[in-house]
């Protein structure tokens, strides 16, 4: 056999006694570690891809729900020609991947990525899509690639486990908003980092033994690597997602994600064999780990989101497992990738629409469902006999185990059964592939600092600078702006040029693929040195922020009646305390969006004027999606609520798209309080809305 994986089983007595003469001994589990690097390093980057492609799909929402669902399917399906492409341009034998097309694939991504670093507005979307679609087709073929040979199955889990807890603990590091739409050269530094990583292991294509042992068969259900990425980048690898739906620290979350994925890596480090009761019970602790993470919060969605990263690599390693290899052909291959393309996207895909076209049923039971084809295949576990790579010729080198043993046994009789996996005998302590667990936690550890270990931003006064309040009001459309990207740093120093004291932000998003994933509400808060609060709306990572320079007390969340749909709204309240000791009540709200919602948002506005009727210094402020004139705004001004822009700013200023106003549906209100300016900013471009700041003053 060439590969050291599938070799038999030695008698007792040192490698060098056992070792053919002229041969150099190898340890057992000679190239595992860059095997498993390789995917561990892919993985990162298509992590970091499929989260970019969020805003970069946003950009088509302007021509319709109809054309982003079909240039997403089509992106993601186009992974199977990257395949197709990639096998045929480095002649892989009968569809099976090998060192080389993998390196190439990887290669290949690596100039995508640094060159979209430096890629604005149409050219980052197209190049931004075509990188996504690369990204997946290469990772997928490592996968084939490293899973292919006796106890690659547990290498290529460990890879992925690996990589989902890098991928975490660079996120941790970077405060969880990506290198991808950064400018600065800490952007840069990551992007050539995450491009360069997978080509640290192209000994792969070396050949022979060690790391560049060829894949000797294709799993059949390579395909259902998609939905395991699709269930890492909405909640296994998700820090933001642990830290909103948890109600934890962002910096806290990515720790214990990057811990549980160390505990899933360890296991598959095991010599153990597993009997099918643990196979059986890891498919439904997978199942229900995903059901709770998604319908539950607090304590119960953090331990379903450990216990997810810690099984989730078993049941890969039956997913990967096969009884007879695929059936060969570069296009059956490539069709596999398609497959698991379309695998990553439909679960993002079918759980974001949800919130533009309402699923029959709670969007919660969509990644419930990619939880539950993942473990139907991971269910089918049985590891193969060492059979010679796809398209050798029989009774060469290469052949068949069983060939060789017959040809070694006198007479024709048969000898003990090879060991399909020596290297599974090391116990994990010893085992060189242990060491890349280490790099994950320590990522995360020195990420506590950006990521925070406070889920209330910075330590402030209790009472404002001074009597009046600089107050900024923003609909800041998950962090996407009309480009297609994702600047928070500009969105920052848009509130700080202005000099904000109170910040009432709508559209903020905590762990949304579709806006990033970041943790908007925890990078702001620490990039302006502010307190924050926040209030879930269409789920517990979109919703509404309040940040302040000084104490927010009193903290108030008004869930708004849904209506005619299609999200959930919420308004979010809290007092702030003037340097004179005057309480000021602060709201935001974001109410229902659609033109001929009025009478819904109509009963939201009632609701909230109940539960917050302004009896003291008051400000409401946010996107209203409600004209001058409409019955909302003459529901407002007749309970007592003033317009800060009509009373003291350009009447005429619209807010909305930023790109091209032609509406004006963002508000400041106040009751028992006066105005000294109201300005909507037409300069920034950081959000499909103008912000608008208004200074408020007590009476």
């Amino acid at each position: 056999m060439t590969s050291d994986d599938t070799r038999e089983a030695r008698p007792t007595g040192s490698a060098d006694e056992q070792a053919p003469a002229g041969s150099v001994a190898r340890p057992p589990d000679d190239g595992t570690p860059t095997r498993v690097w390789l995917l561990a390093a892919l993985v990162v980057a298509t992590l970091e891809l499929v989260r970019a492609s969020g805003p970069l799909l946003d950009h088509a929402f302007a021509s319709g729900v109809v054309t982003v669902g079909v240039t997403a399917l089509a992106t993601y399906a186009a992974a199977g020609l990257v395949a197709g492409a990639l096998l045929v341009a480095t002649r892989a034998p009968s569809g099976v991947p090998t060192g080389r097309t993998v390196i190439v694939g990887a290669a290949v991504l690596a100039v995508l990525r640094v060159v979209l670093q430096g890629l604005e507005d149409d050219a980052r979307y197209r190049l931004g899509l075509v990188s996504v679609a690369w990204a997946v087709g290469a990772l997928v073929l490592a996968a084939a690639f490293v899973a292919g040979r006796a106890s690659g199955p547990r290498q290529a889990a460990l890879g992925v486990v690996v990589g989902c807890g890098l991928s975490a603990g660079l996120q941790v590091l970077l405060g969880s908003w990506d290198a991808v739409w950064r400018s600065s050269w800490v952007g840069w530094v990551v992007a050539v980092a995450v491009a360069v990583a997978p080509l640290a292991a192209v000994r792969v294509t070396s050949g022979g033994t060690g790391a560049g042992a060829p894949a000797t068969n294709r799993p059949r259900r390579l395909w259902a690597l998609g939905p395991v990425i699709a269930i890492a980048v909405m909640i296994g690898a998700n820090p933001a997602f642990l830290a909103s739906q948890a109600g934890i620290a962002l910096g806290w979350a990515g720790l214990a994600v990057v811990l549980a994925t160390g505990l899933g890596g360890w296991l598959l480090l095991r010599p153990d064999r597993w009997p099918g009761a643990v196979r059986v019970g890891a498919a439904v602790l997978v199942v229900a780990a995903v059901a709770l993470a998604m319908l539950t919060s607090g304590g119960t969605a953090l331990v379903a989101v450990v216990v997810l990263d810690a099984v989730l690599g078993v049941v890969l390693v039956g997913t990967l497992s096969v009884r007879r290899s695929a059936p060969p052909g570069t296009w059956r291959t490539a069709g596999a990738v398609a497959v698991a393309g379309l695998g990553v996207v439909l679960p993002l895909l079918g759980y974001m629409l949800d919130y533009d076209v309402p699923l029959p049923f709670d969007n919660a039971y969509v990644p419930v469902a990619a939880a539950v084809v993942v473990a139907v295949c991971g269910l089918h576990h049985r590891t193969p006999a060492p059979v010679a790579p796809l398209g050798s010729a029989p009774g060469s080198a290469s052949g068949s185990a069983s060939g060789s043993a017959s040809s070694s046994a006198s007479g024709g009789a048969q000898g003990p059964a090879p060991d399909p996996a020596p290297d599974l005998r090391q116990p994990a302590r010893v085992r060189a592939a242990r060491l890349l667990l280490v790099p994950p936690v320590v990522l995360a550890l020195v990420g506590l600092g950006p990521s925070t270990t406070s889920t209330h931003g910075r330590d402030v006064p209790a009472r404002a600078a001074g009597d009046a309040l600089t107050v900024v009001s923003w609909n800041l459309h998950y962090g996407v702006a009309p480009s297609g990207g994702v600047d928070l740093e500009a969105a920052a120093a848009t509130v700080e040029a202005a000099g904000a004291d109170v910040v009432l932000l709508q559209e903020v998003e905590r762990g949304w693929v579709l806006g990033g994933g970041a943790d908007m509400a925890t990078w702001l808060a620490r990039r302006l040195g502010m307190t924050v609060e926040y209030a879930p709306a269409a789920d517990r990572q979109f919703g509404n922020a309040v940040l302040a320079r000084s104490g927010l007390t009193d903290v108030a969340v008004t869930v708004l009646p849904y209506g005619a749909g299609p999200q959930g709204r919420s308004a979010l309240s809290a007092t702030v305390t003037t340097a004179g000791g005057e309480a000021v009540r602060v709201t935001s709200v974001h109410l229902q969006h659609r033109a001929e919602n009025t009478p819904t948002r109509l009963d939201q506005l009632a609701t909230l004027l109940a539960a917050e009727p302004g009896t003291g210094p008051s400000v409401l402020g946010g996107d209203l999606n409600a004209r001058p004139g409409w019955p909302e705004v003459e529901l407002l001004t007749d309970a007592g609520w003033v317009s800060a822009v009509d009373e003291v700013g350009d009447a005429d200023a619209l807010t909305s798209p930023s790109d091209a106003p032609a509406e004006r549906i963002d508000w400041v209100f106040g009751r028992h309080v006066g105005f000294a300016s109201a300005d909507v900013l037409t300069d920034v471009a950081t959000s499909d809305h103008l912000p608008l700041v208004v200074r408020v003053t007590l009476p």
